[in-house]
């Protein structure tokens, strides 16, 4: 069972429908309200003994195959059953317990959660700036490129998702490796010679099907 966790807004601009298990693929879907349901365990020296809850039904950890995280971190406005004046508090507690959660799987997590992130390090400047240090792509992340064309470019697992130039294509893959990360929308100056790295963010910040499809065949080539 590939296991993809989201917020209902990424939810339906990726067409994900209510009570779509994409069954073809063996994918679960879990909202961040779905953590306060009962049957949840995590022991983080015990892990093999987890437990998660998807679509009403209790599941052992075990039988995850992977999981694809669309979020960064759950927001109080993810949690409209929990008292308004608790959300806040609930919300860090979800995070901390899907941080530590996802980081013991044994399963492949892409990408497995930072400390700034769940989703991983898809929008971590300092991450990208180091990629494109060495990757030799010059790094344009700090400076403003008024009157400049760029270029968004969603990199999944070492392959370009839509229409890409040259060479921007090839520098955004260049960076998604360098950085080691599975799947991010890069944004790139339009340099016919050495397009400059400009900005980078997780996949679902612009939600794309295409893209998800793409993570969802590679998380099947891992299981």
């Amino acid at each position: 069972m590939i296991l993809l966790i989201l917020r209902r807004d990424a939810r339906r601009a990726l067409r994900v429908a209510d009570g779509d298990t994409l069954d073809h693929y063996g994918i679960a879907i879990l909202e961040p309200a779905g953590l306060s349901v009962a049957g949840w365990s995590h022991n983080p020296e015990n892990p093999r003994e987890d437990r998660l809850v998807v679509a009403g039904e209790i599941h052992s950890a075990g039988r995850l195959t992977a999981v694809i995280t669309a979020l960064d971190a759950v927001e109080p406005f993810d949690l409209p059953h929990v008292r308004t004046e608790d959300r806040g508090f609930v919300a860090s507690e979800m995070t901390a317990f899907l941080r530590s959660w996802l980081l013991t799987l044994a399963c492949p997590v892409l990408d497995r959660p930072t400390t700034l992130a769940l989703s991983g390090a898809a929008g971590d400047r300092a991450v990208w700036s180091k990629a494109a240090a060495a990757a030799g792509v010059t790094d344009s992340q700090a400076i403003p490129v008024p009157r400049r064309r760029t270029h968004a470019i969603t990199v999944v697992a070492g392959q370009v998702v839509g229409p890409a130039p040259e060479p921007a294509a090839a520098r955004a893959l260049s960076l998604a490796h360098a950085a080691q990360v599975t799947a991010a929308r890069l944004t790139l100056t339009d340099d016919a010679h050495e397009p400059a790295l400009c900005g980078a963010a997780p996949w679902w910040r612009a939600p794309n099907r295409a893209a998800l499809q793409a993570l969802l065949d590679h998380a099947r080539e891992l299981s």
